[in-house]
């Protein structure tokens, strides 16, 4: 006897039940529901014919009345209930990406094996290349295994992007790579910048770094071509060579015993003692390829009636493409309803793999565990990457329309899949962004941000979708913020933009447009921050119908564009006015930027040789910055804190208190670095390069007269930190190279010359008078 009580055990089996109704309840369908309705209708009319018998006909009316009334309202608010006890909050991941399972033998392909190991020994960096369905994947897992049989040794990387039609460009494959080998990949502004932090992470390490499913030797040729103490594979399909120093090792088809082999262990019965002829005969029509002796060999396992002479007698007659074709007709006519309606949508989506989740989205249901295993135990998906669906890339293509082909070709059911499929990702990538910056949420964005770029980038939006890609846009906002991958935010922005413009919804337009006119203006380029400013205002053509945010935004687009103070001016205060009451990190951001258009002010005067004005408002704007930096210590907004630090140093540096200067810098490059904002720290060493300039003992004539390099060498080094977080384009930029330009005379002329190219973006536009003082001094001779 148990301890379980009769109680729990009844618990137990109707929990059990419930688990069980509610993973088919999907499959009911609309026989089932006028089934049960009709069920109900025949108790109302039994229950009627009793009560008749017992009680007078007013009280039988009324008792039905409620039953009728009562019981769709209840059954509405239990069905509320389990559905919301179902939108549980994402599932945590473990912190790295796993690499792929060991094999525990692999046919045919020993030969190519042992020369994979020998030239990774001695070369470092060895590529293994095959046709789609050779097992390139499968071999270099092995390899790998092979090479480093722990765990803790192993790196990898799956480079197959979201887009099945568009490959991962260099720098995206340098930044995966980077985050796989626990390095922050927004510090690379090109991809071969990660090639000495490759050689840093893996030197001497005796880790092997598998980098799969490479489509061309361009997205890698940035990799060191040896590291010490380590091994680099990289497998794919290639659709370009590699250099002749590196060793490529190609995958073709299986030899003839090995296709037989393959095959027989698949089937696994007596069918292929019986049969010998007719197993060889299959196994060629298969062309040595182990995708397609995997997949017709569990077709026939599925179907043990079937001799293989009876296969062969139909294949004969048939083309070499039809002959595949032939058992993957067979292979789908045979799937049951819910994996054949699975495998018709994840054929068609643009999108080249889901995760299990997302898969249970697209058909409506809890699971689609039973869909999943069946279809991969045919060979018509692959379960890859921690529970990640593809479909094989030879049925790509042959199911639904493609979702960005125009709403109108869709039938209703694809369009319906398709946007639960976006309601899936929108309510997970919410729950992740929320988690930030914690290791399980940094892990679910590395392998979904392509995704869902590529789910805002359809052409043609499916109705109702706008809050969820809206919910996307801000997630993908906050990740790629925290990466300082800034190509990726405006692109992100720019598909919310056309989406949101697409589905008529204003208000996700306008924050998508004023998003890319923020980060152009970060990035330096206010030509084309204006223009996406303009596309903004021109949706709210009214001022006052403009939310804060355009307001801000229009204020940071006319002091970049010019000195326009009292315009500048004007705008704040709208600003001011359109934030709704309490809103106090907004009111800190005004007063930030009310503190810098003081201090732009103040420079004015100061060219102007009007010294005592230009410290009346260096004072005032020290007064306002405090404020703003209360403020936004009580929002929590360390963002405008930063800022507002940042500002503060400038303000005391103007006023001659260097020591206070160099205190709010350290606070805000400290600030900056928690909030992952490289830009800002960029600014910030300018900043104290130029604070240590102002002193007689680093004054670049001094310097090169007396030959103390000592000072020269920390300045110039607090420069070049800059120049490597800051952006191409910018004020900032341009003044570092001005500074390194007079630190290093025999390289003047090239820094100017960068100096000018950060410029560039004011060229033919209005400009602001220090941007006009820079390009007077850096053309000076």
């Amino acid at each position: 006897m148990t301890d379980i009580s009769r109680r729990e055990r009844l618990g137990f089996r109707l929990s059990r039940l419930y688990r069980l109704a509610a993973a088919h309840w999907a499959e009911l369908g609309v026989g089932g529901a006028l089934t049960v309705g009709g069920a109900i209708l025949i108790l109302q009319e039994e229950l009627a014919k009793k009560l008749v018998e017992l009680l007078p006909i007013w009280a039988v009316v009324g008792l039905l009345a409620v039953f009728v009334v009562v019981v769709p309202v209840v059954a509405g608010l239990v069905t509320y209930r389990i559905r919301r006890h179902r939108a549980r909050p994402p599932r945590p991941l473990p912190a790295t990406m796993p690499f792929p399972d060991r094999i525990d033998e692999l046919i045919g392909r020993e030969a190519e094996l042992r020369r994979i190991k020998a030239e990774a020994l001695e070369r470092g960096v060895v590529v293994v290349h095959g046709a789609i369905g050779m097992g390139t994947s499968t071999v270099a897992v092995h390899a790998v295994w092979e090479l480093a049989g722990e765990a803790r040794k192993q790196r990898y990387a799956d480079l197959r992007g979201a887009d099945r039609d568009r490959p991962e460009t260099p720098l995206s494959v340098a930044q995966r790579v980077l985050r796989t080998l626990n390095r922050p990949p927004g510090g690379i502004q090109e991809p071969g910048d990660a090639t000495e932090e490759v050689i840093e992470a893996l030197n001497g390490t005796g880790q092997v770094l598998l980098l799969d499913n490479v489509s061309s030797w361009s997205q890698v040729e940035w990799l060191p071509t040896r590291v010490p103490g380590a091994h680099i594979v990289i497998a794919g399909t290639l659709a370009d060579q590699p250099p002749q120093h590196i060793e490529l090792i190609q995958l073709g088809p299986l030899a003839p015993d090995a296709r037989r082999t393959l095959l027989a262990r698949h089937i696994g019965d007596d069918r292929v003692t019986r049969e010998p002829k007719a197993l060889e005969l299959l196994a060629d029509a298969c062309l040595g390829s182990p995708l397609e002796l995997v997949r017709v060999g569990r077709w026939l396992a599925g179907n043990p009636g079937v001799s293989l002479q009876s296969l062969v007698d139909d294949l004969r007659s048939l083309s070499i493409p039809d002959t595949l074709d032939f058992v993957l007709e067979r292979s789908v006519r045979q799937l049951r309803p819910t994996a054949k309606r699975l495998f018709v949508l994840l054929a068609g989506l643009p999108i080249a793999e889901v995760d299990h989740q997302a898969a249970a989205a697209l058909l409506g249901v809890p699971s689609a565990a039973d869909a999943i295993a069946e279809l991969a135990g045919l060979g018509l998906v692959e379960n890859v990457r921690m529970t990640r669906v593809r479909v094989s890339g030879t049925f790509r293509g042959s199911g639904a329309a493609d979702p960005g082909t125009g709403t109108a070709a869709r039938p209703p059911r694809e369009v319906a899949a398709w946007r639960r499929l976006v309601e899936h990702f929108a309510e997970q990538a919410t729950g992740y962004a929320g988690r930030l910056p914690a290791e399980e949420a940094r892990t679910w964005f590395a392998m979904e941000d392509r995704v869902l770029l590529q789910v805002l980038a359809r052409e043609e939006p499916a109705p109702r979708t706008g809050r969820a890609l809206a919910e996307i846009g801000d997630a993908l906002e906050t990740w790629f913020r925290l990466e300082q991958r800034h190509e990726d935010r405006l692109r992100a922005a720019a598909e919310l933009a056309r989406a949101a413009e697409s589905l008529g919804d204003e208000q996700v337009q306008v924050t998508a447009e004023l998003r890319q006119c923020a980060i152009l203006l970060t990035t330096g380029d206010p030509r084309e921050a204006r223009r996406h400013f303009d596309r903004a205002a021109a949706v709210r053509v009214r001022v006052e119908s403009w939310p804060a945010d355009l307001h801000l935004a229009h204020a940071a687009i006319l002091l970049s564009a010019g000195d326009e103070y009292e315009a500048v001016e004007s705008a704040l205060v709208r600003y001011g006015q359109a934030l709704t009451g309490g809103h106090v990190a907004g009111q800190a951001i005004r007063l930030a930027n009310v503190a810098a258009l003081l201090m732009r002010k103040a420079q004015a005067h100061d060219h102007e040789g009007a010294a005592g004005k230009a410290r009346g408002l260096h004072t005032n704007a020290r007064v306002v910055l405090f404020e703003a930096l209360d403020l936004a210590r009580k929002a929590g907004d360390q963002a405008t804190e930063a800022h507002a630090r940042e500002l503060l140093a400038l303000a005391h540096h103007y006023l001659g208190q260097s020591h206070d200067a160099g205190l709010h810098l350290d606070e805000a490059e400290r600030l900056y670095a928690e909030t992952a904002d490289e830009f800002g720290r960029g600014r910030c060493l300018v900043h104290r390069a130029g604070i240590l300039l102002a002193d007689p003992a680093h004054e670049p004539g001094t310097v090169a007269s007396t030959g103390a390099s000592t000072g020269a060498d920390t300045v110039a080094g607090l420069l070049d930190q800059a120049t490597s977080r800051l952006p191409a384009a910018g004020i900032s930029t341009a003044l570092a190279h001005l500074h390194l330009s007079r630190l290093r005379p025999d390289r003047a002329a090239d820094h100017r010359r960068k100096g000018l190219r950060a410029l560039r973006p004011w060229d033919g536009i209005a400009e602001p008078k220090q941007v006009e003082e820079l390009r007077k001094q850096l053309q000076a001779p």
